[in-house]
């Protein structure tokens, strides 16, 4: 009789703690989901892409007349003006600056650049921005003042983008050279930017 009474207290004992871990469990995942750890970056690598795709993707978003940034695989396109054409200080300081971006977005939202939302990815931009043009303000005048980073980001989209087949024949109205000389034509001022 006792043996059975001491087996039964083991038996519930057991299946309450099965059961405590069982509502414990959840909520460890849910603390170590909604944590997310920044990594800090030496170089940019080919890892980085999705990341550059997003920035690139907020900064020229896709619109009913034409894609976005990244159809044009823009964070390809960074990564290689990145190892290929920057000068040693602006690569430093790009990723320094993206580090930043994603310290932000972890401090911000708990989550990645890549995984937040896209109101958020815009209202994060905008704050670097905002930073960007106080950065420019404080140092007006001076001479060889570094870039920030947000422009170094900026003018690359801009510039993989709208030398992109997408940017010259989809976003901007596309006249191919030689073209007949026109010496007046209307325009509206809906008329898309020509790509000449």
């Amino acid at each position: 009789m006792t043996f059975s009474f001491m087996k039964r207290k083991t038996f519930i004992k057991q299946v309450g703690y099965g059961t405590g871990a069982a509502v414990l469990l959840p909520s460890i995942g849910l603390v170590q989901s909604c944590s997310y750890d920044p990594q800090i970056r030496r170089t940019l690598s080919e890892a980085d892409i999705p990341l550059l795709d997003e920035i690139g993707e907020t900064i020229i978003p896709a619109t009913a007349d034409a894609p976005g940034a990244k159809a044009t695989k823009i964070g390809e396109y960074m990564l290689l003006m990145y190892k290929d054409c920057m000068e040693e200080e602006d690569q430093g300081i790009l990723v320094s600056g993206i580090n930043t971006l994603d310290s932000k977005a972890a401090m911000d939202y708990s989550e990645s650049f890549v995984t937040i939302n896209p109101t958020n990815r815009k209202v994060l931009l905008e704050t670097v921005q905002e930073e960007a043009i106080a950065y420019h303000l404080e140092h007006e005048g001076e001479e060889k003042v570094p870039p920030h980073y947000f422009d170094i980001l900026k003018g690359l989209t801009l510039n993989g983008y709208f030398t992109s087949e997408i940017g010259m024949t989809e976003a901007r109205a596309y006249l191919p050279l030689p073209g007949q000389y026109v010496e007046c034509m209307p325009y509206s001022k809906s008329d898309k930017v020509w790509a000449l």
